[in-house]
């Protein structure tokens, strides 16, 4: 069965043992934890990165303070986002890979809005991976585990 929410997976969005850095924000009534977003400057709302459009990264979108792993932030209530930090693991929404992605598959931001996906045939090395799935991805998933690069 494809994992398609944050909750397929488990409770939390940062899974190391270390502490997490973190920025406030508030929510913009849409997104969801385990987004890529950034700091829209001119509400001090989150948006969803996404590359070719908005580029910008601020972190990943941490579970709200009303509302359940897999519901939207409420527009305007206090959210935070987690800054992530090289070599911990997070869950995140990626794109359907649309077949087996096998793990240690490297990933970079998508144009699917608030997303990563797989960097096909790229290099580990290579400028724009951020990330690299820890366990296989499915047919069908839209959320993985990731440890940021």
């Amino acid at each position: 069965m494809a994992n398609t929410k944050i909750s397929d997976l488990g409770p939390e969005i940062a899974l190391s043992a270390d502490s997490e850095r973190r920025a406030s924000a508030l929510g913009n009534g849409s997104l969801k934890p385990g987004q890529i977003v950034y700091v829209d400057p001119s509400t001090g709302k989150v948006a969803a990165t996404q590359a070719g459009t908005n580029d910008y990264i601020v972190g990943i979108l941490d579970k709200g303070y009303k509302t359940t792993i897999d519901e939207a932030i409420g527009d305007g209530d206090p959210c935070s986002i987690i800054i992530p930090q090289s070599g911990h693991l997070y869950r995140i929404f990626c794109t359907d890979p649309s077949g087996a992605v096998p793990a240690g598959s490297p990933h970079k931001l998508s144009t699917t809005a608030g997303s990563i996906e797989g960097a096909a045939n790229t290099d580990l090395n290579t400028a724009g991976n951020i990330a690299v799935n820890t366990k296989a991805l499915a047919s069908g998933d839209t959320v993985g585990e990731f440890r940021w690069l």
